[in-house]
């Protein structure tokens, strides 16, 4: 059986990694519609974590939507060092464009992709087009993976397909591009990777098939992964197994999906 909305949906990196990891789990997340909050598990550490990442992207927001500054006696010390040390790498000024939460669609050539960045900086001067993206998590960065990871692959095209028509006067100008990862925990490590037209006409192509090859599958070809670590590690391992998963590890992407930003009371943070 053939699954029509398959042609209807916008696929975005955490779904591409999800079928990569499990093509069963992406059945069931994005067909079947069977999805569980990020803490459901009931996991306190990992409630924490989502808490925590909640609060300082919202942070982040709220800063760089008007370079406003928050009245930190409502959040806790941490959260206050993570946003000087936020101000402190990427300061507010009036007169390059900020645009925190930024979505970005791409509906062309049989590709359909969604991204939401944490902040798209444009550097007028310069007409550079500048991704960020907020990690709060433990890990440090590993600089080869993130230039290969599908986060970076699917954020920097959707940019150059779609974004830089309106933010570069030379829309083929790629070489204006990059993608900065930075983490409040180690404010002094960041990981910048930059975009060409190499790597655009590389990634399309690379894109183009994963989508028509998860287009191309029947309901029944979503397999389960051989890989038992991941299935640990799944929130849909009660419905595989009967067994609960062991701990659920939370994406970013499931963060941002969980939080109605208009109506957060600030008092909360």
């Amino acid at each position: 059986m053939k699954m029509n909305n398959l042609d209807k949906l916008y696929f975005s990196q955490l779904s591409l990694t999800v079928y990569d990891n499990c093509p069963l789990k992406f059945r069931r997340r994005y067909l079947d519609g069977l999805y569980w909050p990020a803490d459901w598990s009931g996991n306190i550490s990992q409630k924490q974590l989502v808490e925590k990442g909640r609060k300082f992207h919202l942070l982040a927001q709220r800063y760089y939507d008007r370079g406003e500054s928050i009245d930190t006696n409502y959040i806790s010390e941490e959260l206050r060092g993570w946003f000087a040390e936020l101000k402190n790498f990427r300061p507010y000024n009036n007169t390059d464009k900020f645009s925190p939460e930024h979505e970005l669609r791409v509906n062309k050539d049989n590709i359909k992709l969604v991204a939401k960045y944490d902040l798209l900086y444009i550097d007028k001067e310069n007409e550079n087009l500048i991704i960020y993206d907020w990690k709060t998590n433990n890990k440090k960065f590993d600089n080869k993976k993130l230039k290969e990871n599908l986060q970076t692959r699917v954020y920097l095209y959707i940019l150059a397909e779609a974004g830089s028509f309106y933010y570069l006067e030379d829309e083929s100008s790629f070489d204006k591009m990059s993608i900065i990862y930075w983490n409040p925990r180690y404010p002094k490590q960041s990981v910048k990777i930059n975009y060409n037209q190499e790597k655009f006409a590389a990634d399309k192509r690379f894109l183009k098939n994963k989508i028509k090859e998860i287009r191309n599958l029947n309901y029944v070809d979503f397999k389960k992964t051989s890989n038992e670590k991941i299935c640990k590690f799944c929130e849909y391992r009660p419905i595989c197994f009967g067994k609960k998963a062991k701990e659920v590890e939370v994406e970013k992407d499931d963060i941002n999906l969980e939080i109605d930003w208009d109506n957060i009371d600030p008092m909360s943070l």
